[in-house]
């Protein structure tokens, strides 16, 4: 039987998204009858979302001065990236070693997944394939909690990517980057989908970095 979606889920799911797509900055004060307005949702739904974003790490509750946006600094990337190096390329290798081929075909589409650099909701779309692409190679290996740790630090990235994208159109390379990665896997090279794997990595890392530094004032 399917779960019953709530008015709070609801709000949640609207609130979050307009996180990590960075329509709501990183910074900006929540107000909630605000957001009660933008969500067209209760008052209560937006306050039971908003705990659940606190509790995600992406909304801070300060005492007496309400909700606002988590921010996002160096200190972020620095974590988020390591995190990465730990997960996934020890992902892609389990998936060169036992994922079924047919698992690893399914991939072919949202590893050839690229977007329109002046589209903001091509590039929303490019970042959930980009998401899903990740993950799914976990979940082709097997390897359930590694997927849902993959897809919650994808999430947490997602701004960071957002934030990037004005620096400079990377839909191209990146839509290489992902070929060359499914190759490795589809042959079962799993040195090589590490190798490749931790460079891109390197590389998402840098660009990231550049556009934050690009931004301060």
């Amino acid at each position: 039987m399917e779960a019953t979606v709530t008015h709070t889920d609801e709000a949640y799911e609207q609130l979050k998204r307009s996180i990590l797509v960075c329509e709501f900055a990183p910074g900006l004060e929540l107000r909630e009858l605000g957001l009660v307005e933008t969500t067209g949702r209760s008052r209560g739904a937006v306050r039971g979302a908003l705990g659940r974003l606190v509790t995600d790490g992406l909304v801070d509750l300060r005492p007496r001065k309400g909700y606002r946006v988590s921010s996002l600094d160096l200190a972020d990337v620095r974590e988020v990236f390591e995190m990465r190096r730990l997960l996934e390329p020890y992902a892609v290798g389990l998936a060169a070693q036992r994922a079924p081929r047919e698992a690893v075909e399914s991939l072919h589409d949202l590893a050839h997944s690229r977007y329109d650099h002046a589209d903001r909701a091509s590039f929303e779309q490019y970042l959930v394939d980009n998401r899903e692409f990740h993950v799914q190679i976990a979940e082709a290996a097997g390897n359930r909690r590694l997927a849902q740790a993959l897809r919650a630090l994808l999430e947490d990235m997602q701004r960071l990517l957002f934030l990037s994208v004005g620096a400079r159109d990377q839909g191209v390379e990146g839509s290489h980057e992902h070929h060359d990665l499914y190759d490795a896997i589809l042959v079962g090279d799993a040195a090589r989908a590490r190798t490749l794997c931790e460079a891109q990595i390197e590389q998402a890392r840098e660009r990231v970095i550049e556009a934050l530094l690009d931004r301060r004032p």
